[in-house]
């Protein structure tokens, strides 16, 4: 029997079809994602999935003492709008929140997020192409749920775990993580251990130094603790607070308070090039910082020594770390940098047999940095994306993976971590995704899979450009999955700027495209377009320059 014949169809061209979208994770990501779902796309259905019972990710999650933002608040909104009511210059986490949590409220996001919903499964039908998910809800139940596009939204900071020390849960005091915080505990008088050096224990240990009897940091690594970062606005440094009058006028001059995060933005971007091996700015970091460090170590060669890095500044992540260094040097805190052995019911014993009795450990230890989805996400041909990415995450400009048809991914490897501005990266990342879905809508497209060789010649790039970048040098990070060698997959490959410019305009070139019918034209349909049916203007191309002002 002869194939029947192609026939056009009775719509207009470039008719979007109905698509439905799921996204993974309400943090950042995930708000932003509906808002912009609710301004760029149309015929189309949104979910978000959120595993914790509220919204904005990290900032929900993390309540440990001295949690903050080390941005300037005003830096750390999303591009389309700022809030002029910060009460301080370097926001809490508190007050994060509860920006972030107002403008899913304030926008008509919570209609598409589903809290206590966490995803335990996604997988690719070829048949239907469309991405197939488990989910428990808040019952605890098993419920299924389907979208022709997945957008992954966890973020990386997301995996908590408790650091592999023999022994760790057989301590008899009291053990948290800096995740997962218990506001009950009485600090006051006690013996604590902090273990790490990371960002939550350069805000943790100065937050609680003064109100123990003993503060015992333990530190496998140095790292540079720099100065806050625009801290030439900040006229009292961390403590700056924003006075009656200047928020007053932040609500009421829009002009000077678009201007004032203007310049904000600015800063971040003149400053790139700290993170540059060979630029005068680097070199200047280093000399200048490492001077800052000893004073604020109190010049003591046992700590200046151990302390202060070798190596490149912003090769571990830059942390202006307001009191930690003085908190170090303090009367009642001891610094250990002996590893450590084991945990034991009253403490902590290191490799040379040293014990350290305390009443409470806290393990500010990080996550899982690997990049790897916490539950399996299979591909086309049964690809698990976790085996796929057991060495080192595989991806393509940070949002798309070689065959994970439909598939984006938003704040993952190589996204802009360090590179300026986090958000305004986020944001990119947001609006390719739509993009895509945009041209699958209006198309015809079925499914489009980035292919592997673009992929590929893409890290050969990102590997070449980061033997530039203080990222690649010879410390321990978690920019390159906690080691001291090997490929650099937290930072973006240059400024956010550039991310950005690089993600708007997608490649189509780059991508395996599949179409719904046999034939590839017929988004074409009856040979007209809407506005001509809706009625619109269709003489607006004609111009005359003369009558131009």
């Amino acid at each position: 029997m002869r194939p029947a014949p192609f026939a056009c169809s009775d719509e207009p061209a470039r008719q979007p079809r109905r698509m439905r979208i799921v996204c993974i994770g309400a943090g950042m990501s995930g708000i932003a994602a509906s808002y912009k779902f609710q301004r760029q796309m149309e015929n189309a259905e949104f979910v978000i999935y959120e595993k914790n019972e509220e919204v904005s990710g990290t900032w929900w999650e993390n309540r440990y003492k001295g949690c903050a933002c080390d941005l300037p608040a005003h830096s750390y909104t999303f591009s389309w709008e700022g809030n002029p009511n910060w009460s301080r210059f370097y926001a809490g986490a508190e007050e994060i929140f509860e920006y972030y949590k107002g403008c899913a409220e304030r926008w008509g996001c919570m209609k598409f997020i589903k809290l206590k919903h966490r995803v335990t499964s996604a997988t690719w039908n070829e048949s239907s192409s469309t991405w197939k998910l488990l989910i428990e809800n808040r019952s605890g139940e098993n419920v299924e749920d389907e979208g022709n596009v997945l957008i992954s939204a966890t973020g990386v900071l997301n995996q908590w775990r408790w650091p592999s020390i023999e022994g760790l849960h057989d301590f008899g005091g009291k053990l948290m993580h800096s995740a997962r915080w218990d506001d009950s505990f009485e600090f006051h008088g006690k013996r604590v251990a902090v273990i790490g050096a990371g960002s939550s224990a350069i805000q943790i240990v100065p937050a609680i130094q003064g109100d123990v009897s003993q503060v015992i940091s333990f530190i496998r690594s140095s790292t540079w603790i720099t100065a806050e970062f625009a801290e030439q606005m900040a006229s009292n440094g961390r403590e700056t607070i924003y006075t009656p009058e200047e928020i007053e006028r932040f609500n009421t001059d829009k002009a000077y308070f678009l201007e004032y995060r203007k310049r904000l933005a600015r800063g971040a971007t003149i400053s790139y090039d700290v993170y540059r091996k060979d630029s005068a700015l680097q070199k200047n970091a280093v000399e200048r910082n490492k001077k800052a460090m000893r004073e604020r170590l109190s010049n003591r060669s046992d700590l200046c020594e151990k302390v202060i890095p070798s190596f490149e500044v912003g090769c571990r992540r830059l942390t202006p770390g307001s009191g930690y260094l003085e908190a170090l040097a303090a009367d009642n805190s001891k610094v250990v940098f002996d590893t450590i052995e084991r945990v034991n019911e009253t403490g902590i014993v290191t490799k040379d047999g040293s014990q350290y009795d305390v009443d409470a450990i806290v393990c500010a230890t990080g996550f899982d940095v690997s990049q790897k989805p916490a539950f399996p996400v299979m591909g086309r041909n049964g690809v698990d994306l976790r085996n796929f990415w057991k060495d080192a995450p595989i991806h393509y400009l940070s949002v798309a993976v070689p065959d994970f048809p439909n598939y984006f991914i938003v704040g993952g490897p190589n996204s802009t971590i360090s590179n300026g501005s986090l958000i305004y990266g986020l944001e990119a990342a947001i609006d390719y995704a739509f993009k895509c879905t945009r041209k699958m809508q209006e198309e015809g497209i079925s499914s489009m899979t980035v292919r592997r060789g673009p992929t590929d010649e893409f890290l050969e790039y990102r590997d070449a450009l980061m033997q530039r970048m203080v990222w690649s040098g010879s410390c321990r990070s978690w920019y390159k999955n906690g080691k001291v060698d090997g490929p650099v997959t937290g930072p973006w490959c240059g400024s956010t700027m550039h991310y950005r410019q690089t993600l708007n305009e997608p490649r189509w070139e780059d991508y395996d495209i599949r179409y719904i019918g046999k034939n590839r034209f017929a988004y074409l349909g009856m040979g007209r377009i809407r506005g001509e049916l809706e009625g619109n203007d269709m003489a607006s191309i004609l111009t005359d320059h003369s009558l131009e002002s």
